[in-house]
């Protein structure tokens, strides 16, 4: 399992939730309580730079370590810092426990008690501005003498000069911070809080969220849903096919639906399909064509036969044998494939009654 890291960049940049469980899995993972007490030392700082860092988690959690721990230098060292995690009566029983007496603890903590003074205090200017965002930029010294930089955003610009220093110098008493083994925050040096307008921001994580999600949406929308057709009413109740026997309007010759069988779907939708009486005059003339006669009078008695012949044995070249192609369509359209036929059925049905009234479809000229 890969350690929880918990440091510097952790401590003065991190949201407060996403803070309080890196606290909460770097306790319950290394037990390291000399270096978490520290810690919690420096998320106090900020907490007096921009309140509301230091959450009720963070309170119970020093609460348990000084209650359950047994006692040490780096827990008395730090104690004043956690005063106010307990009650009055819990403070005394755990100084007794700590340090034996009052008059010790004053002794051992002159440092800290003077530090913790000034991360309680409410600032005292009256110098913010609507519509800016402040941070404190500091600059320390590291043990070997080498200036280094602290910015902590969203602060609370009313602290004047001497809160704010002795603020930061509190850093100055933490070990716990290192760059390579060399020390940080030994020295303070100084300190400025600028304002600033944000003009424009960007954050590509929460863009690539948002379009994450947004991709999901449209996926589900795009999913077809299957819905009951509607009912729609024909006027033409029956129509005649090519033999001239009458059809109802629920019923379709066969080789009408044989024909848009054969049909892909884009020429189903696009209402390109022909009709199975026009596609039959195609094929027994481009038969014709193709035969070679015989002579004049074999291709006269041919015609006298098929003349004599009823209506009904031309029916020739049927598409019946051929293998149905899955209909596909409603998954591109948003239609059902219910819909689908129905619509081509309604089409179908009146066209023929078109042509039974005589009525005749008008030509688009042709530029």
């Amino acid at each position: 399992m890969e350690a929880v890291k918990l440091g510097q960049r952790q401590v003065f940049l991190m949201k407060k939730e996403s803070l309080t469980k890196r606290v909460q899995m770097f306790y319950e993972q290394t037990k390291n309580i000399e270096q978490l007490i520290q810690y919690m030392v420096a998320i106090l700082v900020r907490n007096a730079l921009s309140q509301g860092i230091f959450t009720e988690q963070l309170k119970e959690l020093a609460r348990e370590i000084y209650l359950t721990s047994e006692p040490n230098d780096t827990l008395r060292q730090y104690s004043p810092f956690f005063k106010h995690c307990f009650s009055g009566g819990e403070w005394k029983e755990l100084i007794k426990k700590m340090f034996k007496n009052e008059s010790t603890y004053f002794d051992s903590t002159k440092e800290a008690r003077f530090y913790n003074n000034y991360l309680g205090k409410d600032g005292t200017l009256n110098n913010r501005r609507e519509g800016l965002v402040y941070h404190v930029e500091s600059v320390f010294e590291d043990a070997a003498g080498k200036k280094h930089k602290l910015t902590i955003p969203d602060t609370d610009p009313t602290k004047n000069e001497e809160q704010t220093e002795n603020i930061l110098r509190t850093l100055s008493i933490l070990t716990v911070f290192e760059n390579a083994g060399v020390r940080k925050f030994v020295e303070y040096v100084s300190y400025k809080t600028p304002g600033m307008t944000i003009a424009s921001a960007h954050n590509s994580r929460k863009e690539k969220k948002a379009a994450a999600a947004e991709a999901t949406d449209d996926t589900e929308k795009s999913t077809p849903q299957q819905e009951n057709p509607q009912k729609q009413s024909v006027h033409s109740t029956s129509v005649k096919n090519e033999t001239g026997q009458i059809l109802s309007a629920d019923q379709k010759s066969d080789d009408d639906k044989a024909l848009i069988e054969e049909l892909s779907p884009t020429e189903r939708i696009g209402n390109r399909a022909p009709s199975a009486k026009k596609a039959k005059k195609a094929e027994t003339s481009s038969g014709n064509e193709s035969a070679s006669p015989v002579n004049p009078s074999t291709s006269d008695k041919s015609k006298d036969q098929a003349k004599a012949q009823p209506a009904a044995k031309k029916k020739t070249n049927k598409p019946l044998d051929l293998p149905k192609k899955p209909d596909t369509s409603h998954m591109r359209y948003g239609k059902s494939e219910a819909q689908i036929e129905k619509e081509r059925e309604n089409r179908r049905l009146q066209r023929e009654a078109a042509k039974q009234s005589g009525k005749k479809k008008k030509k688009k000229k042709r530029k």
